[in-house]
């Protein structure tokens, strides 16, 4: 007992301000596109950010901070829209992002009590 597939789904990426998805039936297929974002430029300044934070713990803000601005308003697009591919790489800039940034934060406490407790 054989029916016909189901439908396919391809998934493009189109540079738009306005969040928007349209279906077009291409013999059974649908095809989505969704609003580009910088998700994987935001997930890459936030793990460079992390890297640098080891080798040099006042570093890791120059690269963090945007990183994680730039992953929180790719979130906001993707989460406008339910499947955007990008979702996973926005939410892991924006974590990997406040981690960083709370390392620096810790770091620079340590940092300021190992100085006041010298004078």
């Amino acid at each position: 007992m054989q029916g016909s597939p189901p439908p396919q789904t391809i998934v493009g990426v189109w540079d738009s301000p306005q969040p928007q998805q349209a279906t077009f039936p291409i013999h059974g297929a649908q095809m989505g596109f969704f609003p580009k974002t910088n998700a994987s430029t935001a997930l890459t300044l936030s793990i460079l950010g992390l890297a640098l934070g080891v080798m040099c713990f006042p570093l890791c803000g120059l690269l963090a901070i945007p990183g994680l601005i730039m992953g929180q308003s790719s979130l906001n697009v993707t989460k406008s829209i339910p499947g955007h591919p990008d979702s996973g790489a926005a939410r892991a800039a924006q974590v990997i992002g406040l981690i960083t940034l709370g390392l620096l934060l810790v770091m620079l406490a340590i940092f300021v009590l190992v100085v006041m407790t010298e004078l």
